[in-house]
């Protein structure tokens, strides 16, 4: 089916849009499709350009910023290599919250910033603020990213997401609109993710037929079980889907490939600086959005590791409203030292171990990965749906859905069996038979949750 309204899309109507609103994406997305590919001496170079100048500007416009750094004897023109950013102390979700008033910038006026929050699965939102510049360059970002599915401007894309402020495009006919022939994007919500509503994503997919689709990771992968389950034969053709928002398992990305024959790309973002780092077709590791970005994976020392995984720590090069210098995300990440064989010379993030409250915690003090806990389930016929909290050291909240309604329980014996097994004998595992497990807030379905060593 030849899609007429593609180039004119592309060359006429997405440009002119964004030109009359004054939103300089296209300018930025066609500078970094070529700093990309910048000599490694180059790229560093630039980088360090920025991080200086962001840091210079946090010192001179925000209160907090020069506080911190007067009190341990650090003056800007004291960063002169990318390391000596580890001078600074690290930006917690806490401090954020504390000192809020005075991180934000001297030089601009309360109602030019946008004023956003960051999801709240594991406590208290994180508000937070970002000019609005910075807010409409994030966009190039995903732009750039998004293309090494084989999608580009003017081809169709699909959501499998669900964050109601992400959708609201569906609540007014001007951002409708914008949506459907100016974006040319179709959200499905993941708050709806029933075997009718199902049914519907397809028949809409197979009709639209998107280049791409953007979805969370366990979103995708329950409609890859649906798909494989009830057509298989289906006519979804893509270029390729990008997973976002969740961990990315290898198991689970086999299920999604499988199910629509096309590769799928891991992308780790966050709402307060936007995109971080996205795979490529060549799947061997996460590329870092590093001309706008700083990013470290740190120990309990706050400095750098070379090998393993460490906390991720992020460095916003454009926020000028409100700096966010070394903010700690909550997220774990494995280094790599390895390069990609596309050619691009933007460094890797060998990958997202999850958030760290997705790591239970043994009576021992062990951490274990809560993907441990959800290989129990794979395989178990009598489970449609299951979620794991972890509340405390002594107390596992377990919430199931069973397919039918069975008298048999001798699944659950093992699957408590094992968890004991791993987090210790005396604590105490409480199941709970529901006939629902809903999404977080921001549409995120949760299968392992810990609320210890937060």
């Amino acid at each position: 089916m030849i899609d007429l309204l593609r180039p004119i899309n592309k060359h006429i109507i997405y440009p002119l849009y964004y030109w009359k609103n004054g939103d300089k994406r296209l300018k930025r997305l066609s500078e970094l499709e070529q700093s990309q590919y910048l000599s490694e001496e180059d790229l560093n170079q630039l980088r360090l350009e920025r991080l200086q100048r962001i840091v210079a500007y946090a010192f001179e416009n925000t209160v907090y910023y020069r506080e911190i750094m007067l009190e341990r004897g650090i003056k800007p023109v004291d960063i002169k290599q990318l390391s000596d950013i580890e001078k600074l102390p690290v930006l917690t979700k806490s401090t954020i919250q504390d000192r809020m008033e005075d991180m934000i910038s001297s030089q601009y006026p309360r109602e030019e910033l946008i004023k956003d929050s960051s999801g709240g699965s594991t406590g208290e939102p994180t508000v937070y603020f970002k000019n609005i510049e910075r807010h409409n360059l994030r966009r190039a970002d995903q732009i750039r990213h998004d293309r090494w599915t084989g999608w580009d401007i003017g081809k169709r894309k699909a959501l499998i997401w669900g964050a109601q402020r992400d959708l609201k495009a569906v609540q007014s006919f001007r951002e409708n609109i914008l949506s459907t022939y100016v974006e040319r994007q179709w959200e499905l919500d993941a708050f709806e993710m029933s075997d009718s509503e199902m049914s519907e994503f397809t028949h809409l997919l197979e009709n639209l037929q998107p280049s791409m689709i953007l979805g969370y990771a366990n979103a995708l992968t329950l409609y890859a079980k649906f798909l494989t389950k009830n057509k298989p034969d289906h006519n979804i053709n893509l270029d390729g889907i990008v997973s976002s928002a969740e961990t990315l398992t290898e198991e689970k990305r086999q299920i999604v490939e499988q199910a629509f024959k096309c590769k799928v790309l891991n992308r780790y973002g966050s709402r307060e600086v936007g995109l971080i780092a996205s795979e490529c077709k060549q799947q061997s590791g996460l590329h870092i959005n590093a001309e706008n970005i700083l990013l470290e994976v740190v120990d309990t020392t706050e400095t750098a590791v070379s090998q393993g995984n460490g906390d991720i720590l992020i460095t916003d090069f454009w926020n000028f409203g409100m700096p966010l210098i070394r903010y700690k995300l909550g997220d774990v990440g494995k280094v790599t030292n390895s390069k990609c064989v596309c050619g691009r010379t933007l460094p890797l993030l060998g990958s997202v171990e999850g958030r760290s409250g997705d790591f239970f915690v043994s009576d021992k003090g062990d951490k274990i990965h809560g993907e441990y806990f959800t290989h129990l389930f794979y395989e178990l016929p009598e489970v449609k749906q299951f979620q794991m909290i972890q509340e405390s050291l002594d107390l596992i909240t377990l919430n199931i859905v069973e397919s039918n309604p069975i008298q048999s329980k001798d699944y659950l014996d093992k699957i408590i069996e094992k968890t004991k097994n791993m987090l210790g004998q005396n604590i105490q595992i409480t199941p709970n038979f529901v006939k629902e497990i809903k999404p977080t807030a921001t549409g995120k379905l949760l299968f392992t949750i810990s609320k210890v060593n937060k």
